[in-house]
């Protein structure tokens, strides 16, 4: 996974810390690289908010509060899990109003905490990154930007917003990097992104202008595969 970055934003500089220390704690649990960013307000915090992944904001700050800041960060960037922290319970119902995730309250619980993450990570769905490469030059793409895989035995090419890049790797090894309930193997030389699917009729998918036969044999696998995708994961990438 490549690293995620995580932000922290409260006006007290205690809470700053102990917060800090229970979200690394929690993280190098989960065996993830990361980097934390801490912010104290939430003027500072939405400068970066378009680099963050994950986003604790203290619901009682002066000036912006977590709410406020919350909404425009959801109009910056709508892919950020937000986690509200706040000692009074009355103003739970006004988080809602920005799709916040979690609630932890204070004082912290390192449990809390390890929940709150764990459940940021599990809606993450495509966001482990591949090493490609286009004209030579190194690049990494998030898996949910992935359209489909070609094979051309022992290389593969990958289309990710709008272009294409290239990995020496055969099918069966996309197979093992690639999440398995975001992409599948539609036949010998196609790995299509369930997520990019635009329609699916008779054994066909359609992606954009591309049309690609999902083989007779894995048809019905796949029907149940893009099921199951629908129901679990749509609107998550």
């Amino acid at each position: 996974m490549g690293q995620l970055r995580i932000g922290i934003c409260d006006d007290e500089e205690m809470i700053l810390k102990t917060l800090y220390g229970l979200v690394k704690q929690a993280v190098r649990k989960m065996g993830l690289e990361f980097e934390i960013l801490v912010f104290s307000s939430g003027k500072d915090l939405l400068q970066q908010a378009e680099e963050l992944e994950i986003a604790f904001l203290d619901i009682e700050m002066p000036e912006l509060d977590g709410i406020e800041t919350g909404r425009m960060l959801r109009q910056r960037n709508s892919e950020c899990e937000i986690i509200m922290a706040t000692g009074i319970e009355e103003r739970y119902k006004e988080a809602f109003h920005v799709r916040a995730l979690r609630f932890v309250t204070k004082p912290f619980e390192p449990s809390e905490i390890e929940e709150a993450m764990d459940a940021c990570l599990r809606r993450r769905i495509g966001f482990e990154t591949v090493d490609v490469y286009r004209n030579r030059n190194f690049f990494q793409v998030r898996q949910k930007d992935i359209v489909y895989v070609i094979s051309y035995g022992s290389y593969v090419e990958l289309l990710a917003k709008g272009k294409r890049f290239r990995k020496e790797a055969s099918m069966e090894e996309m197979e093992k990097i690639l999440e398995t309930q975001l992409f599948f193997r539609a036949d010998r030389k196609y790995l299509v992104n369930l997520g990019h699917v635009d329609d699916y009729k008779n054994g066909i998918v359609t992606i954009g202008k591309e049309n690609i036969k999902v083989s007779r044999r894995r048809k019905k696998e796949f029907e149940r595969a893009y099921i199951e995708f629908d129901l679990k994961y749509k609107g998550k990438i």
